[in-house]
């Protein structure tokens, strides 16, 4: 398989002068097309700034990182808040084809539909705003602009924490059909290891901006070797 992303030796920092402060440290890992990587960890173990990395959103850095792809792109843990309120699902989707410069209304509105059919919605919808939707609808919706472009690489920060256990199991479905049918290449951002066990193939454990361990889901999942990881698992089976 192809390798889609590599990051290699990364460290990154935040802040100036006597405030600058290291977020990561020494961060190396691979993604491979069609493949989906977890990332897993704390609150404030580096997990979104590795994203943000990725995506070029950080320029203190130093390291490695080769995107292999164009336009990746973010879905984040709340579409409330980066979802346009005042817009309609048909303006919001339709809006990053008219960024990347597709002029043609009619080619945009086709696109629109069917990625409105791609994400479960129906056409009743394309006249609602985020509002008048469902929590589940809404993350629907924020899938389908990050995938409207044609991306091949999505990040997904937390996309499923913000929603109840039955729409969670309906988004992560949602996410594994993508994923086939768009042949999709994906990184899951959570601090759930069951959450990422159900749809990625490996995971990477950070702590403290470092990646204390990483290798395939099932061995993760059942010979944990870090006792950060194993602490993880341990607070996942126990909720």
């Amino acid at each position: 398989m192809a390798e889609l992303l590599s990051v290699s030796h990364l460290n990154s920092w935040y802040g100036r002068g006597k405030d600058r402060r290291q977020v990561l440290r020494d961060v190396s890992l691979t993604l491979e097309a069609g493949e989906t990587l977890g990332i897993v960890g704390e609150s404030g173990s580096g997990k979104s700034t590795l994203a943000r990395c990725i995506l070029g959103l950080e320029r203190d850095i130093q390291g490695t990182i080769q995107v292999n792809t164009p336009h990746p792109q973010m879905v984040f843990q709340d579409p409330y808040g980066s979802l346009n309120p005042a817009k309609t699902v048909a303006w919001i989707l339709e809006e990053p084809l008219r960024a990347a410069g597709l002029r043609d209304r009619g080619a945009r509105q086709a696109k629109v539909r069917e990625m409105l059919h791609l994400i479960g919605l129906e056409e009743e919808h394309l006249s609602r705003r985020p509002a008048q939707l469902s929590g589940g609808q809404r993350q629907r919706v924020a899938i389908g602009a990050a995938l409207i472009q044609g991306s091949k690489l999505v990040i997904l920060d937390e996309p499923v924490s913000a929603l109840d256990v039955t729409l969670q199991a309906q988004i992560l479905q949602l996410l594994a059909d993508l994923r086939t049918e768009l042949g999709l290449s994906c990184i899951l951002i959570s601090h759930d290891l069951t959450v990422v066990y159900q749809l990625c193939r490996r995971v990477a454990v950070m702590r403290s901006g470092v990646i204390v361990e990483q290798g395939d889901a099932d061995d993760i999942y059942d010979r944990p070797q870090h006792p950060y990881t194993r602490e993880l698992l341990a607070a996942c089976l126990s909720e």
